[in-house]
């Protein structure tokens, strides 16, 4: 039995084809027609966030999450891009120093 290319090539075309638009079209249904219950609980978050900044409760149907950062908290992406920032010549003093 000989290897039939062509035919090998459509079978696994459709697959794909088939798999792509199930996954766009459950994509789309669930945009569409289902709603998040979390983006309308966002407001409640940001009322009791500004009563402490270093608190952040997220609030959904069937948790609630209290997240407590450090005072001096910095985040990590901040730290991996400063070790790329231009650097003064004057380095001596404090960071937060104004020049």
């Amino acid at each position: 039995m000989l290897f039939d290319g062509m035919k090998w090539y459509k079978r696994t075309a459709l697959i794909y084809a088939i798999g792509t638009w199930t996954l766009l079209g459950s994509c789309a249904y669930y945009t569409l027609y289902k709603s998040d219950a979390r983006v309308i609980i966002r407001k409640e978050e940001e009322e009791e966030k500004d009563a402490t900044p270093n608190v952040r409760i997220f609030k959904s149907s069937h948790m609630s999450t209290k997240i407590t950062y450090k005072e001096d908290f910095v985040p990590y992406s901040t730290r991996f891009l400063k070790l790329f920032k231009p650097r003064d010549d004057d380095t001596s003093g404090n960071e937060n120093d104004e020049k």
